[in-house]
């Protein structure tokens, strides 16, 4: 299994840091570095300030289609594998369009495999239509906010969706982002952690529980503690209320929160199944470079 650091925006570092940052990823014995993206090419950019500085295979997961035209992703991304040298991986996912989402997603990886047939493309999936695409037509599936059940759940499905196109499911590397939230306050690491989950996996008022990462979530036995916190949300519980209600037993299924020594063996036990598994920093009281390198050497492949 291959470990990856992901950085994103809730950090705020400048340039220098990010190069410190690789730099310290590269002698910790990480293989990669990852960050999500909106719909800007700035964290285009930091991969490539990530491979320059470290010589480190540079990613991002996942550019939602929703934000952003197939010729103007092609572009940008083209000129990232350049500056990369090759040491760049692009993920991509539907982002907010609803409409025939499997064609979207199988029009667009054969409209960038013309344009840039060079680069590795993983598809943000969690449904198993999704994750049946990526095994049939993609480099690799990029899960996200899975319990170590429902990775495997997902292996199943993109090795039947590689089989069912005549490839060997070997081929196709299953990435996740494994959330850890380091800080010696772990009570501010955990509101910090439930927080986030809460983020994705709360469903709006009035739409469709069984699609996204609310379906997601409830696939994973999360749907009565989700159904119970979105009545409160309703009833005017503030955010912070909600998060301290949101059952411990659950939050640990998906990522880990609390002090630097027990970060490493929670997320190797969260990434069983997985090829590429990424520590992905979640910040409590602090966002800086040494909120960051406090995270990262807890998880330190090396460590």
């Amino acid at each position: 299994m291959e470990i990856g650091l992901g950085v994103d925006g809730r950090f705020a570092l400048s340039q220098d840091d990010q190069r410190a940052l690789a730099r310290e990823a590269l002698t910790l014995g990480y293989a990669s570095l990852w960050t999500p993206i909106g719909d800007t090419p700035e964290p285009f950019d930091i991969c490539a300030i990530w491979t320059e500085t470290s010589g480190l295979v540079s990613g991002i997961a996942v550019a939602p289609l929703s934000g952003w035209s197939i010729d103007d992703l092609a572009s940008v991304a083209k000129k990232t594998v350049d500056r990369c040298h090759g040491k760049f991986t692009l993920g991509i996912g539907v982002g907010r369009t609803t409409d025939a989402p499997i064609r979207v997603m199988r029009e667009a990886i054969e409209a960038l495999r013309v344009r840039i047939p060079e680069l590795d493309i993983y598809l943000g999936g969690l449904g198993p239509q999704m994750l049946h695409l990526a095994g049939q037509r993609y480099d690799g599936a990029a899960l996200n906010w899975c319990s170590s059940e429902q990775v495997f759940w997902s292996r199943e499905r993109v090795a039947a969706g590689a089989r069912a196109a005549g490839r060997d499911p070997a081929e196709v590397k299953i990435h996740e982002y494994v959330r850890v939230c380091v800080d010696d306050d772990e009570d501010a690491a955990r509101l910090a952690f439930a927080k986030m989950v809460l983020s994705y996996a709360l469903a709006g008022s009035g739409t469709n529980k069984t699609m996204g990462y609310r379906g997601h979530f409830a696939r994973m036995g999360f749907d009565e503690a989700l159904t119970d916190l979105e009545t409160r949300r309703d009833d005017s519980a503030s955010e912070d209320e909600l998060a301290l209600l949101f059952p411990d037993k659950l939050l640990r299924r998906v990522g880990y929160w609390g002090k630097p020594a027990g970060a490493r063996d929670a997320f190797l036990r969260l990434a069983a199944g997985l090829d590429i598994a990424v520590v992905r920093l979640v910040p409590a009281r602090r966002n800086d470079l040494d909120a960051a390198r406090l995270a990262m050497r807890a998880c330190a492949p090396t460590g």
